[in-house]
């Protein structure tokens, strides 16, 4: 089953930086104006190499990255280890919580072998983009964050022991406190290693930079044949965290519509009527308390003319809105009765026009997508109620996909704590 190894980490010199203002979070997060903002904060800062402004952004990657490596801002442990990540954060006005997990070099796998599952399906676009990265710069700058089912917690009582520990960094960024602890004693890097031959791995971010990795393989593999599959750009660096525990946080992404030119709120809201309950809401609050407590096909729907919570009347419908070729484990999910029925049906966005996001934005707040619509920039809104994890295993396991952006797994990781070089 799953292959995990230590390797030897390249991460920022604390000594010749400020490690809080060189971390960022994943490309695929990053906004033209919060690139803009990372840029400032340091000429060091890991966005110049995960997703630079430059003309050539590849090019340049390898050229910061070489030059840092020179001039000793970026340091490369002297042997292979295993990493140690914890993240503490708030929920809400909530009580402090903890995910915690372990940083190691995953085998690459196919995924028809079943040892690495997916949940969400990929494009091409990005695939592209860190593909390129890649071969410029041969580095895993993030780790793909990816789960594991642990219901002993025999993973977690070697990472405990070492987390009783100063950490090696502790970093604050964006509320979420991170720390990382280096571990390259043979003892809790072989007892890992060893509780993972067993276990099958589900990725839960990063599935572009993945299937990029499993190209870039396949991409070295033909220029070596002498290859023994021991060699660093066979294994991928990836974070892994206990499904089982307690620290596991889904948050819900939201979307919003816009552009439809033959739109009509209130003929949309008639057709809602004939399969959902609608309750209607006066403020922003009342539909998210409204919305929280149902458990499933429950959508808080914002418009120009108002805003309303709608309830699915029976689950039996489903068969009847959503076509009966889709797996059951797909079927069942809030977000595919909301793309394929209300999104695809009754507002004729076509599946392919969503996977371009042609008329379709999607985002993380719910205030953010409410005020698009009250600005105008958007015709409609969805407030979603979050993935369960129970949902996206069963998912995954079955060997199949969400739609997109089914899921939001809080806190993000950082890029640039840890990274891998594949040479």
């Amino acid at each position: 089953m799953a292959e995990i190894v230590p390797f030897r980490g390249l991460h920022y010199n604390p000594s010749r930086v400020s490690v809080e203002k060189v971390v960022a979070p994943p490309y695929d997060v990053i906004s033209p104006a919060y690139k803009e903002e990372l840029y400032s904060l340091s000429p060091y800062n890991v966005v110049r190499l995960i997703l630079g402004k430059e003309e050539d952004p590849y090019k340049e990657a390898a050229t910061y990255l070489a030059s840092w490596q020179q001039e000793g801002i970026l340091t490369r442990d002297g042997s292979p280890s295993i990493y140690l990540l914890s993240q503490s954060f708030k929920v809400g006005d909530g009580f402090t919580n903890q995910r915690f997990g372990f940083i190691g070099a995953c085998r690459l796998e196919e995924f028809s072998k079943g040892i690495i599952l997916p949940h969400e399906k990929t494009h091409s676009k990005p695939k592209e983009d860190r593909f390129k990265l890649m071969q410029a710069t041969n580095t895993n700058f993030s780790q793909i964050f990816a789960l594991y089912s642990d219901l002993d917690g025999e993973v977690d009582a070697l990472l405990k022991r070492v987390m009783s520990t100063p950490p090696l960094v502790e970093v604050l960024f964006e509320t979420v406190m991170n720390r990382i602890w280096r571990v390259g004693g043979r003892a809790i890097v072989d007892g890992i290693a060893t509780e993972m031959k067993g276990k099958s791995v589900l990725i839960a971010d990063g599935h572009h930079r993945y299937e990029t990795a499993l190209a870039y393989r396949d991409m070295i593999r033909l220029k070596t044949p002498s290859f023994t599959g021991t060699e660093p750009f066979n294994f991928t660096m990836m974070f892994l965290t206990n499904m089982d525990a307690q620290g596991l946080v889904i948050f819900p992404t939201h979307r919003v519509v816009h552009g439809l030119p033959t739109l009509d709120p209130a003929k949309f809201q008639m057709q809602l009527s004939r399969h959902f309950m609608i309750e209607a809401v006066s403020s922003t609050e009342q539909l998210l308390s409204t919305l929280a407590p149902k458990q499933e096909y429950a959508f808080g729907v914002a418009m120009k003319t108002g805003m309303f919570v709608i309830d699915l009347k029976s689950k039996e419908l489903l068969n009847e809105l959503i076509e009966t070729s889709i797996p059951p484990e797909v079927r069942g999910l809030d977000v595919t009765l909301l793309h394929s029925h209300i999104i695809g049906s009754l507002l004729g966005v076509t599946p392919r026009s969503q996977e371009l996001k042609e008329n379709l934005d999607y985002v993380k707040e719910a205030t953010e997508a409410l005020e698009a619509v009250k600005k105008g920039a958007a015709q409609v809104a969805f407030i979603l109620n979050p993935t369960r994890i129970s949902q996206v295993r069963n998912v995954a396991r079955t060997g199949h996909t969400m739609p997109q952006k089914s899921t939001y797994f809080y806190p993000k990781l950082l890029s640039g704590l840890v990274m891998n070089k594949l040479d």
